[in-house]
């Protein structure tokens, strides 16, 4: 087995770090309604729409044809393209699972943290080497590997438990905790072969500091909304 090197080590220590300390993680843990299940849909498919602009971005700035392949196969086709099938697709079937209709879903307002989340992501990808934006995106995806957090299959777990929802309607969430395997480890190892200089590879890490940050303040942003008005409960971080 190849073991990870301690560039790709530093940018899953930079995702770990950041997950530790998400105010989300500690809600849905044992706080989860329906309502708070409700505003994460809606703020999502806001990112997930997005999210399909940056690796666009990517793709512009990169003059490797592997790795505009890879994205455009992992990142655009198989998240976008399947008919009936595509990531958002599976969003609104969790969100008609916990009461939101279709239009509540393609018509939601950002909150301010969701705003400034996308400009942050959108300046990444559009506006840095191409390197910088991978590196951005990349550590997106590992918030779902087993050492990094493990986000999407605790969501399913908990959505599960508290929300009484049964594994096809959190499909979303099982999805990502098996493709984004490849895609956030498929991204790194193309960072470890085309970036020969340490300047490169700071820039990279700086980026995916960076990309966290807007992360934090996105799923923190949502944990407010949905449990901020209820005074009684105390969300210790640490404890997800």
């Amino acid at each position: 087995m190849i073991q990870p090197s301690s560039f790709s080590n530093s940018l899953d220590k930079i995702v770990a770090n950041c997950q530790l300390n998400l105010k989300w993680a500690v809600y849905s843990k044992d706080h989860l309604a329906v309502s708070g299940a409700k505003t994460l849909v809606q703020q999502w498919g806001i990112f997930t729409r997005h999210s399909r602009r940056c690796w666009a971005y990517v793709v512009g700035n990169c003059p490797h044809i592997e790795v505009r392949k890879f994205i455009v196969t992992e990142n655009l086709y198989e998240e976008e393209a399947q008919e009936g099938h595509s990531h958002f697709d599976l969003l609104v079937k969790m969100g008609k699972a916990v009461g939101l209709g279709r239009e509540q879903i393609d018509a939601a307002k950002p909150l301010p943290t969701t705003v400034v989340s996308l400009h942050a992501w959108e300046t990444l990808t559009k506006n840095r080497s191409w390197y910088e934006g991978l590196a951005a995106k990349a550590v997106l995806e590992r918030t779902n590997d087993r050492n990094c957090g493990n986000f999407s299959a605790l969501e399913a777990e908990r959505w599960m438990r508290q929300l009484k929802l049964s594994p096809e309607d959190v499909e979303f969430w099982l999805l990502h905790d098996s493709v984004d395997q490849i895609h956030g480890g498929g991204s790194f190892a193309f960072l470890e072969k085309y970036l020969w200089t340490e300047a490169e590879k700071e820039a990279a890490l700086r980026a995916a500091e960076e990309s966290m940050m807007a992360w934090k303040i996105y799923l923190d942003g949502i944990c407010d909304a949905s449990a901020g008005s209820n005074p009684s409960m105390e969300l210790r971080y640490g404890t997800a």
